[in-house]
């Protein structure tokens, strides 16, 4: 790593249909029907959150055209370029935010926005926490760069990976957040604002990369390389990006914004809290996502890969 470094409703196109059916009549309450109702204090004031396999149902984008049209992303351009018969394939781990990570990590966002625009009021940074409808969105740590892989090689790569990650026989673990830094992508079309991680209590996520790193070049792709090029730290999963390269003075607002104290703590003392169980792989091929699970072994019929497929 370089430094700086959904369900569809259909509407009707008229209202002829309101206004020829007449409203349902109201039905009355009794007496009897409130006794047993219970108590507005009684019930659940909350539903309990949906688990992250069910969130993985809805884990690709819509399609919103072929070609490459920077102004459907917000001025990004795809790295890759479509081509008929090619799977856009991604090697990660998924970070599912609880309601205080998200306010946390949405805070910090926000204050680093703000100042990096009094720094350079032509800079702007996104967010990687919202969708462009501004809907709440899950964070990562790559496991490979975007590659592409041929319609016969999409089951050989998964396999090979699966297999691979079995045999290791790494058991689940969790990352630590150790703070921030800003990082460019391969082509230096975009910057991004980072959390930084730790490698995991005994080395998991170099474990993971290079068993990653092997099985792309094994099929022709370049691999992920860390930041001193062994694929030994660089993690991390990224909280907004811009299409401009932060100014120094850019970086220095925005450090002095997250170390400025509230309270008591700083920005970075919350978010540097925070941590991430790692319990499963997602290898997206296309608009097929799969889940390999960390602690799996070969011959585990229960934990062999899961394949759900978008439509």
């Amino acid at each position: 790593m370089s430094q700086p470094r959904l369900a569809l409703v259909d509407y009707s196109d008229s209202s002829s249909d309101d206004e020829a059916a007449p409203p349902p009549p109201k039905l009355r309450k009794t007496s009897a029907d409130s006794a047993h109702a219970p108590a507005p204090e009684s019930l659940p004031s909350t539903l309990p959150p949906l688990p992250s396999r069910f969130l993985d149902l809805y884990a690709v984008n819509p399609r919103v055209g072929k070609d490459d049209d920077p102004t459907l992303h917000g001025g990004r351009k795809r790295s890759i370029p479509h081509v008929q018969g090619n799977w856009p394939t991604h090697v990660y781990i998924e970070w599912y935010l609880s309601r205080t990570e998200f306010d946390r990590l949405d805070a910090l966002y926000n204050a680093a926005a703000d100042a990096a625009k009094v720094a350079d009021t032509e800079f702007k940074l996104e967010t990687h926490l919202k969708s462009d409808l501004g809907s709440e969105q899950p964070l990562h740590v790559s496991l490979s760069r975007p590659c592409v892989l041929r319609t016969e090689q999409r089951e050989g790569f998964l396999e090979t990976l699966t297999d691979r990650i079995y045999k290791a026989r790494l058991k689940p673990f969790t990352v630590e957040f150790t703070g921030f830094s800003w990082v460019r992508n391969q082509d230096s079309t975009r910057w991004f604002f980072v959390l930084d991680c730790t490698t995991g209590p005994k080395n998991e996520l170099p474990r993971l990369l290079d068993l990653s790193n092997r099985t792309v070049q094994s099929f022709n792709q370049p691999p992920l390389l860390g930041t001193h090029g062994d694929g030994s730290s660089g993690f991390h999963a990224s909280l907004g990006w811009s299409l401009t390269k932060p100014s120094p003075e850019v970086e220095k607002k925005v450090a002095e914004a997250v170390k400025m104290k509230g309270n008591g703590v700083t920005l970075e003392d919350e978010v540097t809290k925070l941590m991430v169980s790692v319990d499963a792989i997602k290898v997206k091929i296309g608009n097929v996502l799969h889940v390999v699970e960390v602690g799996a072994h070969v011959g585990d019929e229960a934990c062999e890969t899961r394949k759900r497929r978008m439509s």
